[in-house]
């Protein structure tokens, strides 16, 4: 598979909204005030403890910290 340019990849960080690019690898969001939660991927949890910032479109998990945009998040999965 051939890798994305790091210049495409700079643009996908700023034009796809996180939230968009979690829900289509599948995760499930929830809606919490401004942000949304959502199971860390980056370790087990039974209670979401990572956190999606749409205004900043930034990811965070509280229970690893674990972060940053989209892009890192969907490479995870």
């Amino acid at each position: 598979m051939a890798r994305m340019a790091s210049k495409e990849l700079e643009q996908l960080k700023h034009t796809v909204p996180l939230e968009v690019l979690a829900e289509s690898q599948g995760y499930t969001l929830r809606k919490q005030g401004k942000d949304f939660v959502v199971l860390c991927p980056f370790h087990t949890e039974k209670t979401p403890s990572c956190v999606i910032s749409p205004g900043k479109n930034l990811y965070h998990c509280f229970g690893c910290g674990g972060g940053g945009v989209g892009a890192g998040l969907a490479a995870t999965h």
